[in-house]
């Protein structure tokens, strides 16, 4: 298999899980979970976890959170040679999810990614991999000038509506995109899958992967065009499952699958992380 390389965002991930039902506003009894998150991180890690040789291009604090996240890095197998190291505080994401596990608040101080720039990149590290995998946690004018200047396929994780129009003008230079449905329906302006997944590859994206939660992911190609719905499982914290899906869709791609074996693997993968994250 090819050689990935990632580049995104990484942070200090801060995550509270009640044990009952969310109360606003008061303290509530559970427990909170600290570990390396960001998207291009999380996706890293799984690409690790499938075998993949990868490595992530991101922005490092100098603070002691540094390094627990360049140690935990390190046991994940993810490269991280061509990491900024930057003087400030590491990127940190504070959750606060309900009792089903869904996320009920967040808060994100991704602030030192937005001193990434254009001249940053390893466009030869990068145009040397198989395959790069962006995040709209890059700021504009670096999500830009890595869709102008990569000579490799690329894919967009979308992240958030807040930031998924920062790939607005250049979305038809990723070779696949995998944003969930508000993220799809703000680019494209269609609330319906099927419309959202044809606008995409209208724009020149020749994969697009919406996907839709619990139920599943709606994927276009050349090849396919369909919802297919994802295993029953009971989930406690959904945190990351939507990473693992864009890892296994990228390790598909790099093997050269279609479109319908790229969806299926994703849901596989994240349905393997959910259920070793629910204890």
């Amino acid at each position: 298999m090819k050689k990935a390389i990632v580049v995104g965002g990484l942070n200090l991930d801060i995550c509270g899980l009640p044990d009952g039902e969310l109360v606003p506003r008061d303290s509530n009894i559970g427990r909170v979970e600290m570990r390396a998150g960001g998207v291009g991180h999380n996706i890293a890690a799984r690409l690790a976890q499938l075998g993949v040789e990868v490595e992530l291009v991101t922005a490092i604090g100098d603070d002691a959170a540094a390094v627990m996240l360049r140690e935990q890095l390190r046991r994940e197998g993810v490269g991280v040679s061509l990491a900024l190291q930057m003087h400030g505080p590491s990127c940190c994401y504070v959750s606060l999810h309900d009792a089903d596990g869904d996320m009920a608040a967040a808060v994100n101080a991704m602030a030192l990614m937005e001193r990434f720039t254009p001249e940053d990149l390893p466009l030869d590290a990068i145009n040397a991999c198989g395959l790069c995998i962006a995040d709209t946690n890059l700021p504009p004018a670096v999500l830009h000038a890595l869709a102008e200047r990569a000579r490799i396929p690329l894919m967009l994780d979308t992240v958030s509506c807040a930031k998924a129009e920062r790939a607005c003008g250049v979305i038809g230079r990723f070779y696949a995109v995998k944003p969930n449905a508000a993220e799809a329906a703000m680019l494209s302006g269609e609330s319906d899958p099927a419309r959202a997944a044809a606008w995409f590859l209208a724009q020149g994206t020749e994969h697009v992967f919406i996907s839709l939660g619990a139920r599943g992911v709606y994927a276009a190609g050349k090849s396919f065009f369909g919802f297919l719905p994802a295993p029953k499982l009971s989930v406690r914290n959904a945190t990351g499952a939507g990473d693992a899906m864009a890892a296994g869709i990228a390790s598909a791609l790099l093997e050269g699958l279609d479109t319908r074996s790229c969806a299926l693997r994703g849901m596989e993968t994240a349905s393997r992380y959910l259920s070793g994250h629910q204890a």
